[in-house]
């Protein structure tokens, strides 16, 4: 850290990418890990280094002195740092470009090392210069750095984001003239040939060095150190969404749960729990439909410019990019909880997968609504407390465990950023894509009575404590406009008593309550007169309570 008495010489910015291009050519869970694990490893790299430049102060993110190596399966590091130096503004451009090329140079090693430790082979007359050329136009590294005197000290952090803004947007890549392109992404130079899984088959497939490195980097011996992990095995969709079914001794009854490049499927899991569980049990157990579809969330802080406009000094900045790093910390803590597995927690900017639902260690229902409310709270009281301006909002996308990875992807950042982050913010967007396609899509205010009473309905519906007629939700839909104009509690009740009479439905008369006090919660707050706004919300109410319907195995 510099010394309070030096005067401030420049600023600098810089940001990496395309992150996104990158992660949705994935195929796996490990793949996608690692393309995220690549770019946030590089980013800690370069600050590494320029930390050790006692002229050099970060704004954004928080770095520990003396600096800490994350050891974490999660990558830590946003794609962007911002600071501040004492250095005059052509040496810290050359500190920056050193950094950057020294640890661009060391991903070309990693890279190389592994194509000689597994035994692969360069193609195409390529070689380890080659993937530096390849890896130097497309990973863009962009960075501006300006003289102290260009900003006002609350402006620096919004006026540097929105000069990197602009670079990210203007990016473009020239990978050159090769003969074939990469297997897996169908974009990239390869330059490599290696076995790949196809389906049930291993073959030999010619990849780029990205690909490559994403498809293999649980091979890599640099890679194993980095995490201290001399084995690594990063979680399946399935291991991640079927977390209930497979217990010790269920995965015990078939050695493919544990294989390292094989994927399995859902009918090995039903093999092998009908093998260690009774009849009535394993019927129990696979009835549970939510146990074949697993959760993407994606997150990301609300209104943090305003946040930044009101931040005047160092001691201020950092305090707040520490509010940040501890939420980190605990949002890590809480997807892990979950069952739950972070792929990146940079700050307030978060991805991860988690199963849709599972009974927890304390014999409760534990779903992906509960992770996101926890996830909120947590940001309020670590991040919130002390600047009111900034929320948090969640995207969730909920599929079919055979759905392609990317389209999960893109779907979760649709949530987030087209649906939860529209209007007030501080929101839960979810989106369930069954099997057959139909989609189930709602959203939920953080704070609001509708996402504790629905979060309360969920549990005790999973739980058992409450159980509904088949035919509810059918019936429900049917009379949807009827619902829509009902002008208060009352006639809300007497419909209920009136459509929910058959002697089949006696034995359900206090679930079924529970539903109508849930549409009188949340359906009257809108009025009447707004007749389209309060029929969408009707049919919003709907969507959730086929959420459930879902989620209790029902068709």
């Amino acid at each position: 850290m510099m010394e309070n008495n030096t005067e401030m010489k420049s600023y600098a910015g810089f940001t990496i990418g395309p992150i996104y291009g990158v992660l949705s050519s994935a195929r796996k869970t490990r793949e996608l890990w690692f393309a995220s694990y690549f770019f946030s490893w590089f980013m800690e790299k370069s600050i590494e280094q320029l930390s050790k430049n006692n002229k050099i102060d970060f704004l954004s993110p928080f770095v520990k002195e003396p600096f800490e190596p994350n050891n974490s399966i999660t990558g830590k590091y946003h794609d962007r740092f911002i600071l501040q130096s004492y250095l005059d503004k052509g040496a810290l451009f050359r500190e920056i470009q050193e950094a950057s090329n020294n640890t661009l140079d060391f991903f070309v090693g990693l890279i190389d090392t592994l194509v000689k430790q597994l035994r692969t082979k360069y193609i195409n007359g390529a070689n380890k210069n080659t993937v530096r050329d390849i890896l130097n136009s497309y990973i863009q590294r962009n960075f501006v750095v300006f003289d102290a005197q260009t900003f006002e000290p609350a402006n620096i952090v919004n006026c540097i984001n929105r000069h990197l803004n602009s670079m990210e947007e203007n990016r473009s890549f020239d990978t050159g003239i090769f003969d074939k392109t990469c297997f897996i992404c169908r974009a990239l130079p390869a330059v490599i040939e290696a076995d790949v899984w196809v389906k049930d088959t291993l073959e030999r497939k010619e990849l780029c060095p990205l690909c490559f490195i994403k498809y293999y980097a649980h091979r890599s011996n640099e890679v194993k150190a980095k995490i201290s992990k001399n084995n690594l095995r990063y979680p399946t969709i399935l291991d991640i969404a079927a977390v209930e079914l497979l217990t010790e001794e269920v995965k015990k009854q078939n050695p493919i749960f544990k294989d390292y490049e094989k994927d399995y499927e859902f009918e090995d899991i039903e093999q092998a729990v009908r093998k260690t569980d009774s009849k009535e049990e394993a019927d129990s157990l696979l009835k549970k439909s939510y146990s074949k579809y697993f959760a993407i969330i994606q997150v990301d802080g609300d209104s943090l410019g305003k946040v930044f406009d009101k931040l005047t000094n160092f001691d201020e900045l950092e305090s707040f990019s520490k509010s940040l790093f501890n939420f980190a910390n605990e949002a890590e803590k809480i997807i892990t909880f979950y069952k739950g597995y972070p792929i990146y927690i940079g700050g307030d900017d978060i991805l991860a997968f988690t199963p849709v639902a599972f009974k927890g260690d304390d014999g409760k229902a534990k779903t992906v609504i509960d992770l996101a409310i926890e996830l909120s709270d947590a940001y309020r009281d670590i991040v919130g407390k002390n600047h009111s301006e900034t929320t948090l909002s969640i995207g969730v996308n909920i599929a079919y465990y055979k759905f392609p990875l990317s389209l999960s992807l893109k779907n979760a950042r649709k949530q987030l950023f087209e649906e939860a982050k529209k209007d007030d913010k501080n929101a839960l967007a979810l989106l369930l894509t069954k099997h057959s396609g139909h989609q189930i899509g709602f959203k939920f205010k953080f704070g609001s009575n509708d996402i504790k009473n629905f979060s309360e309905l969920l549990r005790k519906t999973l739980a058992g404590d409450v159980d509904f007629p088949h035919s509810l939700h059918y019936n429900l839909s049917r009379f949807k406009t009827v619902i829509a104009n009902i002008p208060d509690k009352d006639r809300l009740k007497a419909f209920f008593e009136n459509n929910f009479n058959e002697p089949e439905h006696s034995k359900y008369t206090s679930d079924i309550n529970s539903v109508m006090n849930y549409f009188k919660e949340v359906m009257f707050h809108v009025p009447r007169e707004h007749r389209k706004k309060r029929l969408d919300c009707v049919k919003e109410i709907l969507n959730k309570l086929a959420f459930i319907k879902f989620l209790r195995g029902e068709k």
